[in-house]
């Protein structure tokens, strides 16, 4: 499995932990089930990087936002952005701009035609914020 499948794989669950509002995904049954057929190394840092840093994910992403609250963002592009930051502020081994690209390529995937370019540019700004 590819690094760009795990990091699709996760970003749905990621996406299913919002819908239930556990993000805790060792309490979720059917997602530990899939977690079977994930690379679990690289899945479960990105899932525990969410898990234990949710509210500091949240909270950078919130400050990029022009014009936008966090709970107005498309649950699909949300959990885009959270799996990009949590690479990029918690996972050492992956640059900014393979996460960003990546989570772009995840929008126009998964989001509405204008998606992709809300995260760019959300993910820009987090880049930016991050390297001051």
């Amino acid at each position: 499995m590819s690094r760009e499948d795990i990091r699709e794989n996760s970003m749905q669950i990621i996406f299913q932990m919002d819908i239930t509002n556990e993000f805790d995904y060792t309490k979720l049954i059917p997602i530990e089930e899939n977690l079977k057929t994930l690379e679990r190394k690289q899945s479960l840092a990105l899932l525990s990087a969410i898990r234990d840093h949710k509210s500091d994910i949240d909270r950078v992403i919130s400050s990029n936002l022009d014009k936008w609250s966090i709970d107005r963002i498309a649950k699909t592009d949300l959990a885009i952005l959270r799996t990009a930051v949590a690479e990029m502020m918690y996972i050492d081994d992956i640059p900014n701009s393979v996460s960003i690209n990546e989570a772009v390529n995840l929008a126009k995937k998964y989001g509405d035609s204008k998606s992709y370019a809300f995260v760019n540019s959300v993910l820009s700004k987090i880049e930016r914020s991050i390297k001051e």
